[in-house]
């Protein structure tokens, strides 16, 4: 194994089974009118000596616990203007559909390998209100929300931790200076 995949690929022994050895001592039956089933296409040996290899795989399921569902505005290069969707958010899992009655899911954004990013230099650059950012790793997203309330109720649904330090960043901004 190289260096490289070993952090992937395990090598697994693998055991002959009982089924295996039947199918490989009995000879294939092309007319079929045996007692016995056999088998009629020609079966390949399976050499046991060679190392078998098996991903090593991690599986997510997603909450079953809806964070948030409803309309958000995605930034669109093709259309070049704000394309509503329906969302879904079930951590650490965000489900994009064309609409609410769309059966089929459109877009997926793991929540665990991305980043969600709001700054208010990137809502003046972009000359709009309630705009943030989740970027993975090939794409970006930039989505917008109807109002402030909404606004924070989304980022509390993506990132929680990040949706309290913005809470509470914007919250010091607003208040007067007393002298």
């Amino acid at each position: 194994t190289s260096s490289v995949g070993s952090d992937l690929v395990k090598s697994v022994p693998i055991q002959p089974s009982k089924s295996c050895d039947s199918l490989l001592a009995s000879t294939p039956s092309l007319s079929g009118e045996s007692g016995d089933r056999k088998l009629s296409l020609p079966i390949k040996a399976i050499n046991l000596d060679t190392p078998m290899f098996v991903p090593d795989i991690e599986e997510i399921r997603p909450s079953p616990v809806v964070s948030r569902r409803g309309y958000l505005n995605f930034l669109d290069d093709y259309y070049n203007g704000w394309i509503k969707k329906w969302v879904v958010v079930r951590r650490p899992y965000v489900y994009i559909y064309n609409s609410e009655k769309d059966p089929v899911v459109r877009g997926i954004i793991n929540l665990a390998t991305s980043n969600l990013e709001y700054s208010e230099d990137q809502q003046a650059v972009l000359k709009t209100q309630n705009a943030f950012s989740v970027m993975t790793r090939h794409r970006c997203f930039l989505l917008q929300t109807v109002d402030d309330k909404d606004f924070h109720d989304w980022l509390y649904a993506i990132n929680p931790l990040l949706a309290g330090q913005i809470r509470s960043k914007l919250s010091r901004k607003k208040l007067p200076v007393k002298m």
